[in-house]
């Protein structure tokens, strides 16, 4: 199947065949439960053990309430928040970086974001 010239997988690849996953199924405005057959795709990803990295929000994830109590979701390695960390990540313990460093610190300021200093030229921090 094809979609504007880009070719769309019908079945999930075999996940062996793979070391990494980035997770970036949703956007930030998904609000759960998750709908197939993404649930399918999640827990597959989930029972094959491999490595995951999310993309903003880990898919399933409230943008706020974070994971769900139930229901398919992804438990990443990692997290890549995109311009600020979401609600959702207030009680991550693992790795978590940040990208982007587009938002004016008067803006920031202005709005209450407390964003990491990017040294250099950065482009994303990871965040201790």
């Amino acid at each position: 199947m094809w979609c504007n010239s880009i070719p769309v997988e019908s079945s999930l690849p075999s996940l062996s065949e793979f070391s990494l996953v980035v997770d970036a199924l949703f956007g930030f405005s998904f609000q759960p439960p998750v709908r197939e057959p993404f649930g399918k795709i999640i827990e597959a990803v989930t029972q094959s053990g491999i490595f995951v990295f999310s993309i903003d929000i880990p898919s399933g994830w409230h943008v706020e309430d974070g994971a769900p109590s139930e229901g398919p979701c992804i438990r990443p390695h990692g997290i890549i928040s995109l311009t600020a960390p979401k609600l959702c990540v207030r009680e991550w313990t693992g790795p978590h970086f940040v990208g982007g460093r587009f938002v004016p610190k008067q803006l920031a300021s202005e709005h209450g974001l407390h964003l990491p200093n990017y040294p250099k030229a950065e482009q994303i921090v990871k965040l201790e």
